[in-house]
């Protein structure tokens, strides 16, 4: 099993928006609850005496709106965790912190706080765009528009020198303003410290306007070729504006032409590598963020891919059990489905599982629509833009040979 690189934790399910793409069940996120001082400190005392932790964690506060919590929440969390780290761990674990919020309830004391923790705490902003891309969806609970609240905390950060790091969801409408869509986070590129953009994990829906299929390939490979010319032009002109989804896609395409080259696929859903705690306490792994609502009755007990409860069972007695073996013997299947069925796979970012289950009622199945649209689409587009490029480059040389 990997080390544990990676903590999610749910302070609280309860989210002051009503997000029309959200995973989380609306019941959740009309819940306010928080998660115990006691619950941290259990899990984390068992984490830094465990083995199973790698030298370098990240602990993000996630799914939920965790500023719901006030600022002294996560400041006792912090020191709570800090002080466990540095009495049974001290040489053996660094730990940084993030929170991703929809920016909404950012002010003066949040900021204050971020300047606090500044050394070690990365805050990350959900923002679709500007207002008529990002209000489409992104709504408080009596549906009105949340853009300019949003950007008023996207504005506080910057006044405070506070850079943070955007996701933005791409729906339909997006793909039609591919333009628009750039410029906005491109203008905004001094205040950052990373933009990414997100795909909807599932292509199903009932919304049209969000769902997706293989048939959308041309409208996403359009969009992808779109924004990486429009990413050029402006490198051109000496304004480098990283986009994630780029560096990371080509980094894994060159990565893929060397002997040794890292299983991407297998390591986005290796078992402990993350994992995911929420406001109960209920423990998951493998995917950043995977609820216990998921395909809650995928193996017969009520509670999807939970391993456990930590007021229950010891995160030791978790990755040991039946269960989680049971789990990784399904993912294996799917692996091996994948790697003897799709010419991707070497550059195949995975962590499609849960998606295969869902559309075809098994593991052992291959291509799906959410693997076409967020990796054969994007990796086209990639190889196609490299190759234009080269061809540009080998131009522009045999034209200026004498």
């Amino acid at each position: 099993m990997s080390p544990v690189e990676l903590i999610v934790l749910q302070g609280t399910s309860f989210c002051n928006l009503n997000c029309t793409y959200c995973d989380l069940s609306v019941e959740s996120r009309r819940t306010k609850s928080a998660m115990e001082p006691m619950l941290i400190e259990r899990l984390f005392t068992e984490l830094f005496e465990s083995e199973r932790l790698a030298p370098e964690v990240t602990v993000v506060w996630h799914s939920g709106e965790p500023l719901t919590l006030p600022p002294s929440y996560y400041d006792h969390a912090i020191d709570l965790i800090t002080r466990l780290r540095d009495r049974l761990a001290p040489d053996r674990v660094s730990v940084k912190f993030s929170i991703q919020t929809n920016g909404v309830l950012i002010d003066e004391d949040w900021c204050l706080f971020f300047k606090r923790h500044a050394e070690q705490l990365h805050v990350g902003v959900s923002c679709d765009g500007p207002s008529d891309l990002h209000d489409l969806y992104r709504v408080n609970w009596n549906g009105r528009a949340t853009y300019q609240q949003t950007l008023r905390g996207m504005d506080l950060l910057y006044r405070h020198g506070i850079k943070y790091k955007i996701i933005a969801v791409v729906t339909r409408e997006t793909l039609r303003q591919p333009e628009k869509f750039y410029k906005y986070f491109f203008d905004q590129r001094e205040r950052l410290s990373g933009f990414h953009f997100n795909i909807l994990a599932e292509g199903h829906s009932s919304n049209p306007s969000l769902g997706y299929s293989a048939d959308d390939r041309s409208a996403y490979y359009s969009f992808y070729r779109r924004i990486l010319d429009l990413n050029r032009l402006t490198a051109g002109a000496g304004h480098e504006f990283e986009i994630l989804n780029f560096s990371q896609g080509t980094a894994r395409i060159l990565a893929s032409k060397s002997a040794d080259a890292p299983r991407y696929f297998d390591e986005t859903s290796a078992p402990l590598k993350s994992l995911n705690v929420d406001a109960h306490g209920n423990v998951t792994t493998f995917y950043a963020g995977l609820s216990i609502e998921v395909l809650p009755d995928v193996y017969g007990d009520g509670k999807g891919f939970s391993l456990g409860n930590i007021f229950e069972s010891s995160l030791e007695e978790m990755a040991r059990s039946e269960k989680l073996q049971r789990i990784m013997r399904d993912f294996a299947l799917s692996s091996r489905s994948c790697e003897a069925a799709c010419e991707y796979f070497s550059v195949c970012s995975g962590g499609f599982e849960i998606s295969k289950r869902k559309a075809f009622g098994t593991f052992e199945a291959s291509e799906t629509v959410e693997c076409v649209i967020h990796v054969k689409t994007l990796v086209d587009a990639l190889l196609d833009d490299i190759g234009e490029h080269l061809e540009l480059n080998a131009s522009k040389s045999n034209f200026s040979r004498p």
